[in-house]
């Protein structure tokens, strides 16, 4: 890892602190090979500001916080539009491409439902009122946000081993179980499925785990566990499925319930969903989870002409 990327991270790191994802996924995302970033740095040579592009997605846009309000991020995004646009893309995203360090540009309240806001305390507007001025626009018909709940406020205080009713088996995936969890994740949302062939999701040490309800030993809905952020105790799911033929018996919420209280168990202090969107609040809030960051998910239509300050 060069010290250039390093020096991407920080700088991330120290303008981004609420963003919660795993530090080995945002090095690799920024160590892309098809990334173009671009800063600026003071008189000593420090960087004070980043953009790093992929194609027409801006992953980051930062600027310290000492520097800002000067012209700088305006600089910076001008000359991504520029090189986005004279690569010949019409629309440029800012937050989630090929991957995201974050999903897209935090926000602090919700479009679509008056008066709600999100948990987290060092969140405002600013960096989404930056973009809108600047032509960007939340394009999407719902709300995208992350969730979080500190685990000494989950009560359930049991596994959820066994539905009696529908005698559905929640367990640990294994190596061998891999065909049968992708067929079920290529019923239930086919974009899904190459995150579970992941090998190291089965190693056996359940962290990070594919946890998974299973009917007369066919997979039939799942779940990604594992610990987004050691150094400050939190766990977190992603890519929740439930074969269609399945849907409706309570197979999500247990699969939830399930690895929220393993996380506890481990001795982790917060549980994290990050990346999900309206309707999943009022699934996920079955459990306790709670809106912690909105995020604008800006997109901007440039076809190929570029734009000045």
């Amino acid at each position: 890892m060069t010290e250039e990327i390093i020096n991407y991270y920080n700088i991330m790191r120290r303008n981004f602190p609420f963003i919660i994802r795993e530090k080995e996924t945002i090095l690799r995302i920024l160590s892309n090979k098809d990334n173009i970033i671009i800063c600026r740095k003071d008189s000593n040579n420090g960087l004070i500001a980043v953009s790093v592009i992929n194609h027409g997605t801006i992953l980051l846009l930062c600027v310290d916080l000492e520097y800002r309000n000067q012209g700088i991020g305006s600089g910076l995004l001008k000359e991504s539009e520029d090189i986005i646009a004279g690569n010949g893309y019409n629309k440029i995203t800012a937050g989630a491409g090929f991957d995201y360090i974050m999903p897209g540009v935090p926000l602090a309240r919700s479009y679509y439902k008056a008066g709600s806001k999100g948990l987290c305390p060092y969140i405002n507007n600013n960096a989404a009122d930056f973009f809108t001025k600047r032509g960007y626009a939340h394009t999407c018909g719902c709300d995208f946000f992350d969730m979080k709940i500190s685990l000494k406020d989950f009560t359930e205080n049991i596994y959820n081993t066994r539905d009696n009713t529908e005698n559905i088996i929640y367990r640990w995936a294994t190596p061998d179980d891999i065909d049968n969890i992708c067929e079920c994740t290529d019923d239930a949302y086919q974009d899904f499925t190459k995150y579970y062939k992941d090998n190291a999701l089965y190693s056996g040490c359940n962290n990070p785990g594919v946890l998974a309800a299973f009917y007369n030993n066919e997979a039939c809905g799942t779940l990604i566990v594992r610990t987004e952020d050691m150094d400050n105790d939190i766990g977190s799911f992603g890519c929740l499925t439930v074969k269609h033929a399945y849907q409706g018996k309570h197979i999500a919420i247990n699969l939830i319930k399930t690895g929220t209280k393993y996380l506890k168990d481990a001795g982790l202090k917060e549980a994290f969903i990050g990346y999900t969107y309206s309707g999943l609040d009022y699934l996920y809030g079955q459990a306790g989870y709670k809106p912690w960051i909105y995020y604008m998910m800006a997109e901007k239509e440039i076809h190929g002409e570029l734009w000045s300050i």
